[in-house]
Parts: structure tokens; sequence; C-alpha cells
């Protein structure tokens, strides 16, 4: 396990835009969140100094309302990374569980999971998101439940078809030639050497739900009593033209934090992959 581990880190140190994307991506996450416990920070906090340009008392300018746009992007990664953070926990259980379950028993109990795998795969998941929040409104936590809840068929998928080649290997017939039950075997001994394909998974997701947070804040049906990029980018838009900083800063961190799960979630996939390292790609 050691040595496969080092070799996933060789290879994974060596394409030079994962490593610099996931070293980003840490700085960001330690940063962000102590910047804003430490020094206190008021994302509604008024001045009167509107729609000022990026100086040095706002180093991002201010918008409309005078608030220090920095601030309000500071608290706008926050959330992201905790959209981002929740979705991909909530889809990792449940695709975990499921898809071990659908693998290793196959028949009906397969066939109902993956049927309705397939029918929330069908259905597009963010206009099945906006329609429930819409409907039932849009509170943080209530659409971080609705995006896992929706999510999680790519990683069963993925979990599904590894049982299915492990569950026949020897290391598992012997576990059970000694007298071990279906969840030691599922759960101990195949489980875990399903992971490596999907932990580049849990990156992607992140960074979908990110963009659909956004996306839904933007649309207006966000939470209105969360600081959010969507949100801060959606009230910005009217200033585009005499004001660019306002809708621009949120724009560019929600594309920043996105790029960099993609391009981590990329790296990952080739570090985890034994075809793509054998090849060199």
């Amino acid at each position: 396990m050691r040595e496969q581990l080092a070799e996933v880190w060789r290879v994974f140190r060596r394409q030079r835009a994962a490593a610099g994307g996931f070293l980003a991506l840490a700085v960001i996450v330690m940063a962000s969140p102590s910047i804003v416990v430490l020094s206190r920070i008021d994302p509604e906090a008024i001045s009167a100094d509107v729609l000022g340009r990026p100086s040095l008392a706002h180093a991002m300018g201010t918008d409309y309302l005078g608030r220090d746009i920095l601030g309000r992007v500071l608290h706008g990664v926050n959330t992201s990374l905790l959209v981002g953070a929740s979705v991909a926990a909530i889809a990792l259980c449940i695709g975990l569980v499921l898809g071990t379950t659908a693998g290793f028993y196959r028949g009906s109990i397969d066939h109902v999971i993956m049927r309705a795998a397939d029918g929330l795969l069908i259905v597009p998941t963010f206009f099945l998101v906006l329609a429930v929040a819409f409907i039932f409104g849009g509170r943080l936590t209530f659409v971080i439940v609705m995006l896992g809840l929706t999510t999680w068929p790519q990683i069963a998928r993925i979990v599904r078809a590894e049982v299915l080649a492990l569950k026949e290997e020897a290391f598992v017939q012997s576990a059970r030639a000694l007298g071990a039950g279906d969840l030691h075997l599922m759960f101990r001994e195949i489980l875990p050497n399903t992971l490596p394909p999907v932990v580049a998974m849990i990156a992607l997701l992140g960074s979908s739900a990110i963009l659909a947070e956004a996306s839904l804040s933007f649309l207006g049906v966000g939470d209105p009593n969360v600081v959010s990029l969507g949100q801060m980018l959606t009230s910005g838009l009217e200033y585009v033209t005499n004001a660019w900083w306002v809708p621009g800063f949120p724009g560019a961190a929600i594309f920043v934090l996105v790029l960099l799960l993609n391009v981590l979630g990329d790296g990952l996939n080739v570090a985890l992959n034994p075809r793509l390292r054998r090849g060199g790609v």
C-alpha cells in the first residue's frame, strides 16, 4: 500500500497544473475561513463609499451600498466551499452504500438501485433542484441536501462496476471461506479497493455543486440570508459598465474555484488510474 501511494503521489506531482491547482485550493480552503473568523468581517457593513474603485482601503472596491467586496467575496467563497464539500460528502455516502450493495447482490436489488440511478441521470439535476427550490424555498441547507440526493448516481455506477470486478477476486473468496459475512466482505474487503476511481469524482462533484448553487443564487432562488457569489454576481450586473469590479470579482471567484477543482479532478484521475499511469499520460 505504501508503495502504491508513493507511486500515485509521484505521478500526481509530475502534473504541474494539477499540483498547482491542489496547492492553490489548499491555500484558499485554509486562508478564506481564517481571514473571515480572525478579522470578524461583516459582509453587510455599509459605508459612504458607494461604488468605490479598488483601493488600499477596499482592495476589491465597494458595491452599490458601500459594502466591501473583498469581505463579501471571502464569505461567498466560504459558502461555496461548504456547499461543494457537503454535497460531495452526501453523494459519496449514498453512492458508496448503494453502489456496493447493487454490485454485491445483483439481481432485483441491483435492478432497483440502478434504475433509480438511471432515472436521476435522465432528469437534469439543476432544473429539478431549481423547480423544488422555487416551490419550497432556496435555503442553503435545503439546496445542499437536494444536490446531494440527486448527484449520487455517478458515484454509485463507478462503485458498482468496481465491486463486480472485485467480488470474484481471490482475497474476497478467501475471506468468505474463513466465514466472513456479507457486510464484512462488502465494507471491509471490497469497498476500500473501490475508492481510487471515486476520489477523482469527488472533486468534480464539488465543482458541479458550487456551480449549481451559484446558478441558483444568480437566478434568485438561493438563500437570501447567506452571502453567495452567484447572488453578488446577479445583483452587480447592472453596474458592469460603470463599476466592473462589482460583478467582476465574484464572477472571477466562481471561475477560479470551479477551474481548480476540475484541474484537481483530472490530475487525480490520471494519478489513480493504473492504465493512465502506465501509459505515461
